[in-house]
């Protein structure tokens, strides 16, 4: 193995090393320490791949959230109708949102808890993948598919059909607010993949109804 297929692989390991701290004790317990033991690796070799923690965290949220944003940048390409490539694209932050559950909740903890890279991915986000979702909701409204009102609110509706449940069923967990069955009950259904697309074809389709013709 090459030099430089070495250090490519120390630092995918320290990167590696992170994900697994990060899913296991959440952001606050990740320390540069912790990461260069867990990945085999010398304290020298993780500032020599990132210098800092907060460049190491920073690029350990872009190296998880890159592969969304190509999918989504992918889905908004194409022939189909804007509004089938709306869907397409919306299907996938659903599907990453579902496989990645836990890595969001972590992000999300430690950006209410102060952590600097968190904060500024959160910040960032709005110029990423809701930016693309925009430009489809307007070529939907220009096509007529979707009813005529600020591209914002409809981004506003889609997103809470589809996303508010799984975020609130990570409220209902612990001491249940509404009772263990209804709570139970509640969580299911948030993390059903089946009943997400379900919401959103439902909003979809309620944002259609109010197309003048």
């Amino acid at each position: 193995m090459g030099v430089a297929a070495v250090r490519n692989s120390t630092r995918d390991a320290l990167l590696e090393a992170g994900r697994a701290i990060v899913l296991t004790d959440g952001f606050a317990n990740l320390t540069v320490r912790k990461v260069a033991a867990t990945a085999r690796a010398n304290l020298g070799s993780f500032v020599y791949h990132f210098g800092t923690r907060d460049a190491y965290v920073r690029e350990l949220i872009e190296s998880w959230y890159a592969p969304v944003m190509s999918r989504v940048a992918r889905a908004i390409e194409g022939d189909a109708k804007p509004v089938e490539r709306l869907r397409h694209a919306i299907l996938q932050l659903i599907e990453f949102g579902s496989a990645q559950e836990e890595f969001v909740s972590r992000v999300l903890v430690a950006a209410v808890s102060g952590d600097p890279p968190a904060r500024a991915f959160l910040r960032s986000l709005a110029g990423r993948h809701p930016r693309l979702v925009l430009r489809l909701i307007r070529e939907a409204q220009a096509d007529g598919s979707l009813v005529s009102a600020h591209p914002i609110q409809i981004l506003l509706f889609i997103f809470s059909s589809v996303g508010l449940p799984r975020l609130l069923a990570g409220a209902w967990q612990g001491d249940p607010v509404f009772g263990k069955r209804l709570s139970a009950a509640l969580i299911r259904m948030a993390r059903d993949r089946d009943g997400t697309v379900q919401r959103l074809d439902w909003a979809l389709r309620g944002l259609a109804c109010g197309v003048t013709r």
